[in-house]
């Protein structure tokens, strides 16, 4: 049997994915995060950022075009550029959390926080402080992604949600089925 990739690296409460081999015994710490990963509801919004992370990496001519259409919203577009600046960021190894925090009385925007850790788990959010944090905001109306209408706004600081531009006000993604 060959060794299963994973294409991701999530901290707190969550997975920190790398390459699991068939030759390992015993359960770990690695599967526990993995397994926390593959339990997330599809619209969460850590593997909205997962899967934006993977675009990044895309090396197709177009990759940019379909950044800009799929994943960010229209309103930071300027502010991304040629997407080198989220390149970096996400090519320095930091890890996805996959406890998202939520705007107050603003739950159509939420905050994947980016964090350096070498663990595969954290159940303490305050022990591994967020390096930076992804603002993404819930916009059904431009929803290309199934099932998840996250965009990403913006990386780095967290955006207050009076400066995100929300059209969903007060809709809750957490209480889909």
């Amino acid at each position: 049997m060959l060794p299963m990739l994973i294409p991701l690296e999530v901290s707190d409460g969550c997975a920190i994915i790398g390459l699991m081999s068939d030759g390992q015994t015993g359960w770990t710490d690695e599967d526990d995060a993995l397994v926390t990963y593959e339990s997330l509801p599809e619209w969460h919004p850590a593997l909205f950022v997962d899967v934006f992370r993977i675009g990044l990496s895309t090396a197709e001519p177009e990759a940019n075009a379909l950044l800009a259409g799929a994943f960010v919203t229209p309103e930071s577009l300027a502010s991304w550029g040629d997407f080198s600046r989220a390149r970096a960021i996400f090519a320095t190894g930091l890890k996805i959390s996959t406890t998202a925090l939520y705007g107050i009385e603003a739950p159509d925007v939420a905050y994947v926080r980016l964090v350096e850790t070498g663990q595969h788990l954290n159940h303490d959010i305050d022990a591994v402080p967020a390096t930076m944090r992804v603002t993404l905001v819930w916009r059904p109306e431009i929803s290309v992604v199934p099932s998840s209408s996250w965009r990403v706004h913006h990386v780095g600081e967290a955006v207050v949600p009076a400066l995100v531009p929300r059209t969903a006000l007060g809709f809750d993604p957490r209480t889909q089925l």
